[in-house]
């Protein structure tokens, strides 16, 4: 092989490296956690924007729900309650509607404590935070 073509050659293979490594870190998921604030947390929310995948999970067998928002613009755009010790409840993009969130928007997301299983605003014990889908 002459110069000229390993020269080439190598600029070829070159290219192709920067082209993979682009195209390697070109795609980005976020996975996020947080937890209600009171003093031993009995809820948690996690949140992936890979497939819009939130989950809220009751930790505690304490008589309190653990319920968790999304909104956007001072909107609700869908909630979630989990209760009972251990139980879990999870939503994502793949069941549609308001579950599917729009790819790069900042969203509020709020995870609290509820005593009495009511929508009369008495969240206990609140966390927040934003976070793009």
């Amino acid at each position: 092989m002459h110069i000229r073509e390993m020269v080439k050659a190598s600029g070829v293979m070159a290219a192709a490296v920067v082209v993979s490594l682009a195209t390697a870190t070109g795609a980005h998921a976020d996975s996020n956690e947080m937890k209600t604030n009171d003093d031993n947390p009995g809820g948690k929310l996690t949140f992936n924007s890979d497939g819009d995948k939130t989950k809220v999970c009751d930790e505690q067998a304490d008589g309190w729900s653990a319920v968790a928002y999304v909104s956007q613009d001072g909107s609700t755009v869908y909630s979630l309650r989990a209760r009972g010790d251990g139980n879990c409840i999870a939503v994502s993009a793949d069941d549609g509607g308001r579950y599917n969130l729009r790819d790069g928007e900042k969203y509020t997301f709020r995870i609290c404590l509820d005593h009495d299983s009511s929508s009369t605003g008495d969240d206990r014990f609140c966390d927040k935070a934003v976070w793009r889908a």
